[in-house]
């Protein structure tokens, strides 16, 4: 089975249960159903084909998944442009994925204004929606256009690419990640049964779906279950509001929205009595969060562990049983990631590749259906993680112990994840480095009480200039994402630590700034 033939079994099992709810806005899986063929339709009518990329540029809205399910259907390959990109990145990924049409709300029409000349001379159709978008095709038009006849669904191999999903590249651009149609069948049923949701549950997962977490908004195609969209973007109070007024079950949230949410609800305005359990994921959480999460929601908790390259799909699962042990008998394992699911194998190797025992420390080695086709465009790229037999290297540097749960221990690389946002440092060496007076420059990533983790550069100026922290960020403005702009640059006199290579000692970098938090204007031990 594909993902449209999930959709099309919950249109004829559920076809009046609400799907989504956005807003003000809802609509039932028959509806979703019938929107996609009728979108799918029409973009056939547009000459988009089998294989064809449709991208879209938009907030958070139920247009999203007509898009989406559109594409299962007619084999099409979604992309997103992250709203938050920098025109250079925008052009890039459309340039890279090869589109053929974009998809933009009107509320994004500022923001693609500067590529439009460029679209229209490559051919690339830009359809408007959601307002006065001013654009010369309609996506309403084109919905509209295709209710007359139903869509040509070609025959579709598991392994064709359904999406791809952008991420930070290690050159200072999004490099993309392509993910499978089975990919996404598996991601989706085994998360499901892995995290124990039942057909009645209301699931309410909160990030922008630019990125790949767009696959965790359709798991309801494993069993009929009712998702909950944020109304344009994530923000606390209304994420609260929206729980109770939708009296949702289940939120997934990553440890920075924890805290945020842990210290409002606290307020006592908020009525979460429908929740059962909470779920999180996508980046570290401390054991004090975890107890502090329990503490003041007093339901269920479950761990998810999943990385971009595996549809987004959780490798590991952290269970309720898991926590109620965990808090009351064995705080160690408050540390852990939990157990691989089944649709996941997981193997921690030495530097060359041996698999290691129990407890030793080496790199996570992941094997599925999940696992991501390729890097496109990239097989240099590609061929680094993937050492052969179906083996993908993950780059996180992990144990695995005797009860096969899995605890993550540093991020290869240092990835700093902020907010949920992957950020790499390499991609803000470069930009930094742009600025005449930087002589050296290094980006680490620091505790963060909000953020998990907030992006910080260590500069070296040249001699006699007057740098500053506002001067030196001026250079950020239109090549870096709100995300990757460091929230704070300590200037230095002596050189950088380096190796003998001449290679930056960043590990030193970070090591030193912990050692002395005056440094920083926030709380590390906090974080």
């Amino acid at each position: 089975m594909l993902p449209r033939d999930l959709l099309t079994r919950c249109a004829q099992n559920f076809p009046n249960k609400i799907a989504y709810y956005c807003g003000d806005r809802s609509a039932t899986w028959s509806q979703m159903d019938q929107r996609a063929d009728q979108l799918a339709a029409g973009l056939q009518q547009l000459g988009i084909s089998q294989g064809d990329t449709v991208a879209i540029l938009t907030h958070e809205t139920i247009e999203v998944y007509e898009h989406f399910f559109a594409c299962m259907k007619i084999g099409a390959v979604r992309v997103s442009l992250n709203w938050r990109y920098a025109a250079e990145e925008m052009r890039h990924v459309l340039k890279d994925s090869n589109a053929k049409a974009v998809i933009v709300q009107a509320r994004c029409r500022e923001t693609i204004e500067p590529l439009l000349p460029e679209l229209v001379k490559a051919g690339i159709l830009v359809v408007g929606y959601g307002g006065d978008h001013g654009l010369e095709l309609d996506y309403e038009a084109v919905v509209e256009n295709g209710r007359a006849n139903a869509p040509q669904c070609p025959t579709i191999a598991p392994d064709d690419a359904l999406f791809i999903s952008y991420t930070s590249g290690t050159s200072g651009l999004p490099k993309g990640v392509v993910l499978t149609h089975h990919g996404l069948h598996d991601t989706v049923v085994y998360s499901v049964l892995s995290m124990g949701f039942a057909p009645d549950d209301v699931w309410y997962m909160p990030a922008a779906s630019a990125w790949v977490v767009i696959a965790m908004n359709v798991w309801g195609l494993a069993n009929g279950m009712t998702h909950v969209l944020p109304d344009g973007d994530f923000e606390v109070t209304q994420f609260l509001h929206d729980m109770s007024r939708y009296r949702v079950t289940v939120p997934l949230m990553v440890p920075t929205m924890l805290r945020w949410l842990a210290r409002e609800y606290r307020s006592g305005k908020y009525d979460l009595s429908s929740v059962r359990m909470i779920a999180f994921g996508s980046s570290p959480s401390s054991p004090a969060l975890i107890r502090e999460v329990s503490e003041t929601f007093g339901c269920d908790l479950v761990q998810t562990y999943g990385m971009t390259e595996a549809t987004g799909g959780w490798i590991t699962f952290m269970t309720p049983k898991d926590y109620r042990e965990a808090l009351t008998v064995d705080s160690d394992r408050l540390k852990s990631v939990g157990r691989c699911g089944v649709h996941f194998e997981a193997s921690i190797r030495s530097e060359d590749g041996a698999e290691l025992a129990p407890n030793q420390t080496g790199e996570l080695w992941v094997r599925g259906v999940p696992v991501m086709k390729e890097y496109l465009n990239l097989p240099e790229k590609t061929a680094e993680v993937f050492p052969g037999d179906g083996w993908m290297r993950t780059n996180d540097i992990a144990r695995k112990d005797e009860d096969g749960y899995i605890y993550l221990l540093d991020r290869k690389n240092f990835l700093i994840i902020t907010g949920a946002v992957n950020v790499f440092p390499s991609n803000v060496d470069a930009v930094l480095a742009l600025h005449e007076d930087v002589e050296e420059v290094a980006v680490v990533g620091v505790p963060h009480p909000d953020w998990g983790e907030a992006v910080v550069a260590v500069v070296k100026a040249r001699e006699d200039s007057e740098l500053t922290q506002a001067k030196l960020l001026e250079v950020c403005e239109g090549r870096l994402s709100k995300p990757e702009i460091p929230k704070l640059v300590l200037f230095v006199d002596e050189a950088l630590p380096k190796t003998l290579s001449a290679k930056l000692r960043k590990k030193d970098i970070r090591s030193w700034i912990l050692d002395n938090p005056s440094l920083v204007p926030w709380s590390m031990e906090e974080a």
